[in-house]
């Protein structure tokens, strides 16, 4: 018995095949009410398979979590910032006694 194998997809094939998978995932969600725009955030392949009204809110959450991750960076930095102070100053105790003392 001779088992037949799948010829290989070139490039083209492959794309036009996950394009068709994205396609029926992003309807399936949708005719469920899940939220596709959280698809899409999680999966960047999903995108072109937005409506209009999706891929604007999609591009607003981009936005919302973008300006979210910077807040968090700033607020890292600051807080490491504050611990090598504290570390700085905890390494010069003995500037602290003299100043408060001369108060």
């Amino acid at each position: 018995m001779r088992i037949q194998y799948m010829s290989k997809l070139n490039a083209e094939e492959r794309k036009a095949r996950d394009n068709d998978r994205f396609s029926k995932r992003v309807d399936e969600r949708r005719v469920k009410g899940e939220d596709v725009v959280a698809y899409a955030l999680a999966n960047k392949k999903a995108f072109k398979f937005l409506t209009k009204s999706e891929k604007h809110s999609l591009k607003e959450r981009q936005a919302v979590l973008l300006e979210e991750a910077k807040v968090k960076a700033q607020e890292a930095i600051k807080l490491r910032d504050e611990q090598e102070l504290e570390k700085i100053e905890a390494a010069f105790p003995e500037e602290e006694d003299t100043k408060s003392s001369k108060s």
